[in-house]
């Protein structure tokens, strides 16, 4: 499961078995629409991955920035004794599949990449109980898991993946979010009374002055590796270097992270030749700045933000 084509072949296994209209490009805009208009909701199945993690996920409850869902597998088989293995005709894969409740936990919004089905409420009410501690009755169509009957038992193995590539999942970089009231303390303030040199600074970073400038008052990301080189040339220690990022407001956080931004973040992130995690930070600090010049006492429309700054950005990378 934590080889990066594993889901992709659960959805190849089930359309040669059974659905290939329903699982294919065009089947699942038909379903649910284009990635960046999809919802997400309780009972939708998800294709999650990070890096060279993925595995499918049976979303159980929505949550700020998250997700409560449990893994989902086909193949290799697997099950336990607080598992649901799900006959074939009540999916769109065609074969049996099992969800793992006893491992339902928070899953990241920015990991889930598409949604590949929509399970009935008998089904996710079962596998939501059962992760709350409770014993459901068992519908129509699924049976119970039952118990590895040993440590030596394949489905021991498969359950250790799931763990792992949860963990993996779960410790994917997100946005940095403001939290109450804590007051962030710029970099330009830390170094109030000692004059910054900006020129060796912008040498040092390999940035222009105007962009450290963002960096000095806070309102530019210090990318991977650039606190330790400010630290070098101001003197300060490391960690108040990485602090002194103003963080972002926690409605703009979860509006990047949202799955429907995916697909973008994959292609800002190869035009410029940086990691996914990177380009929606910067990205989501570009729509930031934006909303931060405009007046008005409003709540900012964050997807429209970030809507406006990505169209600015590809207006200025194509000359015009």
């Amino acid at each position: 499961m934590s080889e990066p084509g594993v889901p992709q072949r659960f959805l190849e296994l089930a359309a040669a078995a059974m659905a290939p209209q329903q699982l294919s490009n065009e089947g699942l805009r038909a379903r649910f629409g284009s990635p960046e208009e999809v919802r997400l909701a309780a009972g939708q199945v998800w294709r999650a991955c990070w890096e060279e993690t993925s595995l499918l996920v049976l979303v159980l409850e929505l949550a700020t920035r998250e997700v409560r869902a449990a893994p989902v597998t086909i193949d290799p088989p697997g099950e336990d004794a607080a598992s649901l293995v799900v006959d074939g005709r009540r999916t769109v894969f065609g074969v049996e599949t099992t969800v793992w409740a006893g491992l339902a936990g928070p899953v990241p919004t920015r990991v889930l990449d598409r949604v590949v089905d929509s399970w009935e409420p008998d089904l996710v009410a079962w596998a939501a109980e059962t992760a709350a501690g409770g014993t459901p009755s068992v519908p129509a169509g699924a049976r119970q898991g039952v118990a590895p009957v040993s440590v030596f038992d394949a489905s021991e193995d498969v359950r250790a993946v799931l763990e792992d590539d949860l963990e993996a999942l779960r410790m994917a970089p997100g946005l940095p979010a403001a939290e109450g009231s804590a007051k962030v303390v710029s970099l330009g303030e830390l170094l109030k009374g000692r004059l910054p040199d900006l020129p060796a600074l912008g040498t040092a970073l390999e940035l222009s002055q105007p962009e450290v400038m963002r960096i000095l008052r806070g309102s530019t990301p210090l990318a991977p590796g650039q606190a330790e080189e400010v630290a070098k040339v101001t003197g300060l220690p490391v960690e108040a270097v990485a602090a002194a990022v103003r963080p972002l407001p926690p409605a703009l956080a979860a509006a990047a992270e949202h799955p429907r931004w995916r697909q973008t973040w994959r292609s800002r992130a190869q035009r410029l030749g940086v990691s996914e995690g990177d380009a929606r930070l910067t990205g989501g600090y570009g729509a930031f700045a934006l909303a931060a010049r405009e007046t008005g006492g409003a709540d900012p429309d964050w997807e429209g933000r970030l809507r406006q700054f990505l169209r600015g950005e590809d207006l200025a990378g194509s000359g015009t």
